[in-house]
């Protein structure tokens, strides 16, 4: 496993203060595979070495140009972007969990080696400021988000399949629904697990939109982990929950019949 640098939170906002609003060719000339004031976790890896560092921003930096860096990306070119970004992550990093959830970790990534991509990729429009949330750590961080998508998903890639085609098929308010419920997402293999179960469902109950099996499915299975300890069962009971819950949520929600 790597160890990735980790930047102090104090240090992410004082760059930050400037980054939100500068242009991305700036914040290009400024990214670094270092910063004097990272630390590293002592112990468990192995510290990712500056050529890792540069193949990581070479190609989610092409990755980006394939969706139009610099300029501004459209709403398809975004989700296209993120899906591909998020298998990179995965791929390359290779951090243990419990490293994952070090904020430094993504601020490192967000405020040094590529702010340039995380002003691009949210922008806004009109020269408006990038929201502070898209490079400070936390769930909408632009590389945390992507990389516990892949981290919860990737267990639940049909055979044969490509996890890249798994985050394709998913919309952003899926993955929403999916990764920011903290009480639900937390649950190692719950996330993968519903997500395979809403596009199986949404093949089954054609008459119903995804939006409203994700929804309710989430609401169900909220109430459902008061009484179930879904940390506690195995992968083949969790999914097996799962499945009865679309069931009901399909078999609870009004049907549009088409007319005679």
């Amino acid at each position: 496993m790597f160890l990735f640098p980790q930047l102090p939170h104090h240090v992410a906002l004082e760059i930050v203060g400037t980054a939100r609003s500068a242009s991305v060719q700036a914040l290009a000339a400024a990214s670094a595979v270092e910063h004097a004031a990272c630390v590293y976790t002592p112990t468990g890896g192995v510290r990712a070495a500056p050529a890792a560092l540069t193949k990581l921003r070479s190609d989610v930096l092409e990755l980006a140009a394939a969706q139009g860096y610099p300029d501004s990306p459209d709403q398809q070119q975004a989700a296209d972007f993120d899906a591909a970004a998020a298998v990179v992550l995965a791929e390359q990093m290779q951090i243990a969990p419990a490293e994952a959830a070090k904020g430094g970790v993504w601020e490192f990534l967000s405020c040094v080696l590529l702010p340039d991509v995380v002003r691009w990729r949210f922008g806004g429009t009109g020269g408006s400021a990038t929201p502070l949330e898209r490079f400070v750590s936390g769930r909408r961080n632009v590389f945390q988000r992507l990389w516990w998508r892949a981290f919860h998903l990737s267990p639940h890639v049909p055979e044969g399949g490509l996890l890249e085609e798994l985050l394709r098929a998913l919309g952003e308010d899926e993955l929403v629904q999916l990764m920011e419920r903290p009480s639900l997402a937390g649950i190692q293999g719950l996330p993968g697990a519903v997500a395979a179960g809403l596009l199986a469902a949404s093949q089954t109950y054609s008459d119903l939109t995804r939006r409203q099996l994700i929804r309710e499915a989430q609401k169900r299975l909220l109430r459902l982990s008061s009484f179930v300890s879904f940390e506690s069962i195995d992968a083949s009971e969790v999914d097996r929950h799962v499945h009865t819950v679309f069931e009901q949520v399909a078999d609870s929600l009004p049907r549009h019949n088409s007319p005679p």
